[in-house]
């Protein structure tokens, strides 16, 4: 019977796996700058939740940090394509996830939620689009003001969505009570400098129509379209002897 013999430059180091010394070293190396990496995550981690609090941010109410560090084993290709060296390993590495992110209030369609927002630290100031609406470092306390402020704005939106929402329902519901046969819809439209924007639209069989900006107010309602169906069928003659019999003003 022939006996296997093993290369004695190779170890068995993974499961009867065999790797040479140099696959050895690059295993090793490619562990310990996962580890490095994940300590200088962690280290910012660390660094970001006390600049914040040192700045009157509270954990869990203005910010929160979902950092967790932990292990991971995994197959990885290690060496390289050029030198012909590519190989396979599978190895258990220091990994870690989640961030610090800021907490804030976002309003949607009538309700106050409280949403998740991306946080960039440089140094001993702080970064927060979603808040600043630019892309300028700042220091923490004024990004906490301007937290405060972003909360505030967004509770009076919810507060004037809640309110024009509810004179919208009244409105609508005025006109199908007044006008029965006629058809009371919100419709969307555009001018150039409101841009997009409803509008409550009565419409009657003869299809002419009348469309009013929603108001702030019940009973405020402010005419914006008036469409007169028969009047567009008139004769240019018609027209006249109907403008002949209108009455002047003082």
């Amino acid at each position: 019977m022939n006996e296997e013999i093993k290369d004695p430059n190779q170890l068995d180091l993974f499961a009867g796996i065999l790797f040479t010394p140099e696959q050895e070293k690059m295993i090793a190396s490619y562990v310990e700058r996962c580890k490095n990496s994940t300590d200088l995550s962690e280290s910012k981690n660390e660094y970001g939740v006390d600049l914040l609090i040192r700045n009157g941010f509270r954990l869990g109410v203005d910010f929160k940090n979902t950092f967790k560090r932990g292990k991971d084993t995994r197959t990885v290709t290690l060496g390289s394509r050029y030198d012909n060296t590519l190989f396979e390993a599978e190895v258990t590495i220091d990994m870690c996830g989640g961030d610090v992110e800021l907490i804030g209030l976002r309003h949607n369609n009538g309700k106050l939620e409280t949403s998740s927002f991306y946080l960039y630290f440089e140094r001993d100031k702080v970064q927060c689009y979603s808040i600043q609406d630019q892309y300028r470092y700042i220091k923490p306390s004024t990004l906490l003001e301007k937290l405060h402020v972003h909360n505030e704005k967004q509770k009076a939106i919810c507060e004037n969505y809640i309110k024009k929402n509810s004179v919208k329902q009244y409105t609508i519901e005025k006109y199908q009570k007044l006008y029965p046969n006629a058809t009371v819809t919100v419709v969307s439209d555009y001018t150039r400098g409101m841009g997009h924007f409803d509008t409550i639209k009565v419409k009657f069989p003869s299809c002419s129509y009348v469309q009013f900006h929603i108001p702030n107010e019940i009973d405020r309602e402010q005419i914006y379209k008036k469409h007169d169906a028969e009047f567009e069928d008139l004769t240019t003659e018609e027209i006249l002897n109907r403008f002949s019999k209108q009455e002047g003003s003082n």
